[in-house]
């Protein structure tokens, strides 16, 4: 009972300092801060939801017994709320601390609520040995789950790219092509541009720098009235490495006799490398 009763004191101060622990440490962390946030959000996993399950469907038994259930029920809350985050697209540390800490305080609270006891009979036990050997089994079990996805858990990296794209402004009348560029890579990232018409250099662009999420377009002046159609290609460049093409499009420009919006004809291009 008293073991109890400290538990309860202290959950929500314990689910609040892990929330704190993966929402103000930085991405890049000592490993004392690691070591801090480690052992503040494991037992939200091994350990406390399963806990407060336990206590509020007042089952009864020893403190193994009790202990083995709240391992196997903090492990199926995970398995339950994973699927959640991953339908709600937060699957992620914080998702995680997030999701485990809530069901916690949930649990918590009808720990509060209900009465102290209730007449549920105890598990029986055929041999005192059987307990030991069970609980021993179920931590294996755990710790092999948990070594086996650890790997392709460390694996899953969001998508980071960046756009590029080359439109005529307007209808094509004023001999003006847009260029736009969005950065949605991780991280603030340096490019550079290079406009070719047939085969010939005719623009460059210094460097220019964008933050993550954010765009730029640039806007060219180029003849339009040639023979044969020519296609017109604007390089990017990443990090400052001008000897591989980033991004690439282009598109063809076809002779227009009159000032009527036709011939235009838009193509994309996996990045590649530049060859001379």
């Amino acid at each position: 009972m008293m073991a109890r009763r400290v538990i309860l004191a202290i959950l929500p101060l314990w689910v609040l300092a892990a929330a704190l622990a993966v929402t103000w440490l930085p991405g890049t962390f000592s490993i004392w801060e690691k070591a801090v946030r480690l052992a503040l959000c494991a037992p939200l996993i091994i350990y406390l939801p399963g806990c407060m399950l336990v206590d509020t469907l007042r089952i009864e038994g020893d403190t193994v017994t009790k202990g083995t259930l709240s391992v196997f029920l903090s492990f199926a809350a995970c398995i339950f709320l994973g699927l959640l985050l991953h339908v709600a697209g937060h699957l992620d540390a914080r998702g995680w601390v997030y999701a485990l800490g809530l069901t916690t305080i949930a649990a918590w609270c009808l720990n509060v609520v209900l009465p102290p006891a209730r007449p549920v009979s105890a598990i029986p036990w055929a041999w005192p040995g059987r307990r030991f050997v069970v609980f021993a089994v179920s931590m294996i079990v755990a710790t092999s789950a948990i070594l086996m996805a650890r790997p392709v858990a460390l694996e899953r990296k969001p998508f980071h790219f960046t756009e590029l794209w080359m439109v005529p402004k307007w209808n094509w009348t004023n001999n003006v092509v847009t260029i736009g560029v969005r950065n949605s890579e991780d991280a603030k990232t340096h490019y550079s541009l290079d406009l070719v018409l047939g085969g010939t250099l005719i623009g460059k662009m210094p460097s220019f720098e964008l933050a993550p999420s954010s765009s730029q377009t640039f806007e060219f002046s180029v003849p339009t009235k040639m023979r044969p159609p020519v296609r017109l290609e604007a390089w990017l460049y990443k990090g400052g490495d001008r000897g591989t093409i980033y991004r690439k499009v282009w598109m063809t420009m076809d002779p227009l006799p009159s000032r009527a919006p036709t011939g235009i004809t838009l193509q994309f291009a996996h990045p590649e490398p530049k060859n001379g």
